[in-house]
C-alpha cells in the first residue's frame, strides 16, 4: 500500500495499482450504509407492517443507497468523476429524511387531529420539493443539511415529544436519543474534534450517526409492538 499526498482532506492511498481516495473517511460512511440496510432488512421481517413502518423502511433503504454513494463517488473515486455525480446521493437522503417525517406525522396525526396532519403532510412534500430543486440547481451541499435540519429539528422531534408526553411512546423516546446522537454529529463536525488525520471529525460523525439510525431502527419496532399490544 502507498499514500498519496493529495488536495483532499485525507491522503488517497494506492492498494494494488487502484488509488482510494479519503479511504477511511469512504469506511465509515459504508459502515453507515451497512447499518441503514441491517435496519431494512430486520423491520422487513417483523411481519405485518403499519404505514409508520413502511416509511421508515423507505428511510433506511433510500439513506442506505445515500451513505453507499457517498462513500463511493463523494469519497473514493470522486477524482475521476465530475462533481455532480454526488448528487443522486444527496437527493436520495433528502427524500429519506422527508419519508422519516411522514412516519412521524402519521403516527401522531390521531393526537394533532386531520387537519393538522394533513398540513403537515403538504408542508413535508413542499419543503421537499423545493429543497430539491434548490440543491440540484446550486449542487449546494448546505441546503441538504438545511433540509435535514428542518425535517429532524421542526417536524420530527417536536411530534416525537408530543407522543412521549401524551402515549408514552417507547418508540418516541428511541428516535428522540438518536436525534441527539444527530446533534452530536454535528458539533463534532462543526468544532472540527479529530482523533488525526485517519481518522477525522467526519469519522467520528459518520459513527454517531451510526448510532442514530440504530436507535431510528429500535423505535420503529417499538412503535410496531407498542402498537400491536
Amino acid at each position: 500500500m502507498e499514500v498519496l499526498p493529495s488536495a483532499n482532506f485525507q491522503p488517497d492511498i494506492i492498494v494494488n495499482g487502484l488509488r482510494l481516495g479519503e479511504p477511511m473517511i469512504a469506511l465509515t460512511s459504508m459502515l453507515v450504509s451497512m447499518v441503514c440496510f441491517y435496519a431494512w432488512f430486520r423491520i422487513g421481517n417483523v411481519g405485518t407492517q403499519d404505514d409508520t413502518q413502511k416509511l421508515s423502511r423507505i428511510f433506511f433503504f433510500l439513506m442506505g443507497v445515500s451513505t453507499m454513494i457517498g462513500a463511493i463517488v463523494g469519497h473514493l473515486f470522486l477524482y475521476r468523476l465530475p462533481f455532480v455525480f454526488k448528487a443522486p446521493g444527496w437527493i436520495m437522503g433528502m427524500i429519506a429524511v422527508s419519508a422519516l417525517e411522514q412516519a412521524s406525522i402519521v403516527r401522531a396525526r390521531p393526537l394533532l387531529g386531520p387537519n393538522w396532519g394533513k398540513g403537515l403532510s403538504w408542508l413535508n412534500m413542499v419543503e421537499l420539493t423545493l429543497a430539491m430543486w434548490f440543491v440540484t440547481a446550486t449542487l449546494w451541499f448546505p441546503g441538504v443539511e438545511i433540509h435535514s435540519a428542518f425535517g429532524f429539528l421542526c417536524i420530527i422531534a417536536p411530534l416525537e415529544i408530543i407522543l412521549l408526553l401524551k402515549t408514552r411512546n417507547a418508540g418516541s423516546r428511541y428516535i428522540l436519543y438518536g436525534i441527539l446522537f444527530l446533534l452530536a454529529a454535528v458539533l463534532f463536525h462543526i468544532f472540527k474534534i479529530s482523533i488525526g488525520i485517519w481518522f477525522s471529525y467526519y469519522d467520528i460523525a459518520h459513527l454517531m450517526m451510526c448510532g442514530a439510525f440504530w436507535l431510528f431502527m429500535l423505535g420503529a419496532e417499538s412503535t410496531r409492538l407498542q402498537g400491536s399490544e
